[in-house]
């Protein structure tokens, strides 16, 4: 049995978009997924299966795309992954200090010096980014909603998957994988 951490990206953001957390836990039940736990309305969920993880992308994203009405992107990590992502934290306590104001990009896969570069030509201020392997890490010292960086990372050109979670869920997705580090 593997353990992971679900990400859901544009779902319960508009009442089109709207997927009540009781019906991914009973739709990933479904598919044969066990201990089962959502965290808040935003498409986070923990769970164990036998599936790889290929497959199980596949089964989840068949499921949601039939009852949504359209594609729904997911990002899946381990618990070991998101272990490593907590961890490895480039900002270390500025985390700490303001854990609202820190962010983690989820990518499916690693991003080219060429889909970075809008994130490279914007003055930034006092914001930051790091990237390290399928995550970009971000800190936007006034919050989210005045950050330019925040801006150009929901343009920036990828390909795939990406969806954007604060350093609060991060660890409290890490704490429901039960893999949460000391001193974290």
């Amino acid at each position: 049995m593997s353990r992971y951490a679900l990400l859901l990206r544009g779902v319960n953001v508009g009442t089109n978009n709207s997927l009540p957390m009781a019906e991914l836990r009973a739709m990933l039940a479904a598919l044969g997924c066990t201990g089962v736990e959502t965290y808040v309305q935003s498409g986070n969920a923990v769970l164990e299966t036998d599936l790889g993880e290929a497959e199980l992308t596949r089964a989840i994203e068949a499921r949601l795309g039939a009852y949504m009405g359209r594609p729904i992107a997911t990002t899946l990590r381990t618990k070991a992954q998101v272990g490593a992502i907590v961890s490895q934290n480039p900002f270390g306590d500025l985390a700490e200090r303001g854990p609202a104001k820190m962010c983690v990009t989820f990518l499916s896969h690693r991003p080219t010096r060429a889909e970075l570069a809008p994130l490279r030509t914007v003055e930034l201020g006092r914001d930051r980014f790091h990237v390290a392997g399928r995550e970009i890490y971000t800190w936007h010292e006034d919050g989210q909603g005045k950050s330019e960086l925040a801006a150009r990372l929901v343009k920036l050109p990828l390909g795939g998957v990406k969806t954007t979670r604060n350093w609060n869920t991060v660890r409290k997705l890490l704490d429901m994988l039960g893999a949460r580090p000391p001193g974290r």
